[in-house]
């Protein structure tokens, strides 16, 4: 619950100007620090700085296993261990960062743990039920373990304010029980995710260290022109840059590759190729920086379409569920990791 007497209104005034004041320093020590191994001294990796470099640049996808379906029950095996390596070993090629949505009990550790040794770089750890406490109890602790070689972020629910599984309230309150399982001195930027159209909510624009948000073409827009998708897309993020006053990263951003008459992988690699122009990283003086370098999603999930009815749910994977790749899968491969095609905008190999 909230604090109520004047004496803790203060402390929690302080703390949360000293915050700001981290993520501030934060964000100039990301214009002049790159990120590669654990900095010395202990300090965590910053997901942050790993969003502003370009050695290689940051390429994050949206993950669940190939095989994962959360409506049977799961069982880590030796076999299940070895598909999900096979699985984050075909993203590889052309991704260093994953997006996750929830802490499970016997599945985040495994991925975290064989991700790294892959290449991985940084993982925005998720939260799906802020009032679970096990969630945030063990998302802390893989922040504990895994914040020395990972660059770590945590988004705290994903669509549940739209959904009415949770409201604001409870998004601070996890916040807080997140932060007292941290040690004092470990900043791990946090933030929600929602759809574009929900960021008129000036709460939600509050909330977190840098904003996320869900925003897809296809959803949102009766056009399915990809280059004006793609377009769409990231003028829907500078708008949020103006309005929020705050970092942006897209979280997830798209089209299907199927599902629907006017969706193909051909249309999907179309839109991928336009919106991978430019800089993935926007940062002029005085303004927020934007981030344009995640994508939604890693495998078609055949068991979203079959929850909701709807074909087009289950077809927004870059490989399908045998990881065979798509061509927008390759259009990434094609502008990740390459001398060629840095695109943080900061560097002589910009174009």
């Amino acid at each position: 619950m909230f604090r109520n007497n004047r004496a803790q209104k203060i402390s929690s005034t302080r703390k949360w100007y000293w915050r700001v004041f981290r993520v501030k320093l934060l964000l100039a020590i990301t214009l002049i620090v790159p990120v590669g191994h654990a900095e010395e001294g202990g300090r965590s990796n910053s997901f942050f700085a790993y969003l502003a470099g370009c050695k290689p640049e940051p390429a994050l996808i949206a993950f669940n296993p190939s095989t994962f379906d959360p409506r049977t029950p799961f069982v880590l095996s030796d076999v299940v261990r070895a598909s999900l390596r096979t699985d984050l070993q075909a993203l590889a090629p052309s991704f260093n960062g994953l997006v996750l949505y929830e802490y499970h009990q016997k599945l985040t550790r495994v991925i975290l743990a064989t991700a790294q040794p892959l290449g991985f770089r940084a993982v925005l750890l998720g939260i799906w039920d802020p009032k679970q406490d096990d969630e945030i109890k063990g998302v802390a602790e893989m922040i504990l373990q895994f914040h020395y070689t990972l660059a770590l972020a945590v988004v705290i629910g994903n669509e549940g304010l739209i959904d009415n599984r949770y409201t604001i309230a409870d998004l601070q309150l996890a916040a807080e029980k997140l932060q007292a399982l941290l040690p004092a001195g470990l900043f791990v930027p946090f933030t929600t995710s929602e759809p574009i159209s929900e960021y008129g909510l000036k709460e939600l624009r509050e909330f977190g260290d840098f904003l996320a948000p869900n925003i897809h073409p296809a959803v949102d827009q009766d056009s399915v022109d990809p280059l004006l998708a793609a377009e769409w897309v990231k003028r829907r993020a500078l708008a949020l840059r103006i309005i929020g006053k705050k970092p942006v990263f897209v979280k997830e951003t798209g089209v299907p590759n199927g599902g629907m008459l006017n969706y193909t992988p051909q249309v999907q690699q179309l839109f991928w190729q336009e919106y991978r122009q430019g800089p993935h990283f926007v940062y002029t003086d005085g303004a927020p920086w934007i981030s344009y370098a995640a994508a939604f999603e890693a495998f078609n999930m055949p068991w979203k379409a079959e929850k909701t009815g709807l074909p087009i749910e289950g077809r927004w994977g870059l490989l399908d569920t045998e990881r065979r790749r798509y061509p927008a899968f390759d259009v990434w491969q094609s502008t990740t990791g390459s001398e060629k095609y840095c695109l943080c905008g900061k560097c002589p190999r910009s174009p």
